[in-house]
């Protein structure tokens, strides 16, 4: 494990099957991974089944993912409950929600006390993702997405802290990572989200970067990975605990294999 890289986790994976468990600051989330090669070793099957427990919410997940040399293609369906559920009504002005703004979703969402409504929804999501190595050095991971959420309207989103309406919606995401053996991974992160609010959909744009790396603090494979991301100027954007248009969340991933 002393000789294992940093940057391991932009690799292709090997053929295994694994429990993950990651820690981030307000719960974690648990997996069995399933990853099998086919027709070589530049193709790949991923089957995974996930739960999430969090403050905010819980979360069951099962999806696929078939990599074909630098294309994956998958899919995901799940169901989530949010018991810390933040739902507005429409603005009285003409906008497009009231109060909805991150200092009165703070001021509604006393941290040591009860949500003011929950939730329980469906969802479906099929992604298209490219890995696009150049060199020992430099890479590209890209998504494009399309999501259907059966949530309530205009509630706020806590995986990408924003509001929005229950419906489609479609996201694009890259990363231009500097990598290295002996330290992992960093690079600025760009995000679209073409989100369905009133009928219609809007187009939101957020940058930021994403950092990871393997600390080594334990015999098994771990990760440390650190996404942020900012949309100045956006009332409705971020997460609301912290007065500020920002989205950031630290995982600490756990590996264990079963094979």
């Amino acid at each position: 494990m002393a000789d294992r890289p940093r940057d391991y986790m932009l690799g292709i994976p090997k053929d295994d099957t694994r429990i993950i468990s990651e820690y981030f600051i307000t719960g974690m989330q648990l997996s069995l991974d399933h990853t099998r090669s086919i027709y070589g070793k530049a193709n790949m099957l991923r089957l995974r089944g996930s739960g999430v427990a969090s403050y905010p919410l819980g979360q069951v997940e099962a999806r696929a993912d078939l990599r074909i040399l630098f294309l994956e293609l998958g899919g995901s369906v799940g169901y989530r409950t949010v018991w810390r559920n933040l739902s507005f009504e429409p603005g009285k002005d003409g906008s497009y929600c009231d109060n909805c703004d991150r200092a009165a979703r703070r001021h509604l969402d006393h941290i040591l006390a009860s949500g003011p409504t929950t939730d329980r929804f469906a969802f479906i999501e099929a992604r298209l993702q490219a890995h696009l190595p150049f060199n020992d050095y430099f890479a590209i991971t890209a998504i494009a997405a399309t999501r259907y959420e059966g949530r309530k309207d205009r509630s706020f989103d806590w995986f990408f802290t924003d509001i929005h309406d229950s419906g489609w919606a479609q996201r694009i995401e890259s990363t231009f990572f500097f990598k290295h053996r002996n330290w992992g991974a960093i690079g600025p992160y760009v995000q679209m989200l073409r989100l369905p609010r009133d009928g219609q959909h809007v187009i939101r744009w957020a940058g930021g970067f994403n950092l990871l790396t393997r600390p080594g603090l334990v015999n098994q494979d771990d990760m440390l990975f650190l996404t942020f991301l900012m949309r100045p100027n956006d009332p409705l954007y971020g997460l609301h605990s912290y007065f500020m248009p920002v989205r950031a969340l630290l995982v600490y991933r756990l590996m264990w294999s079963l094979e």
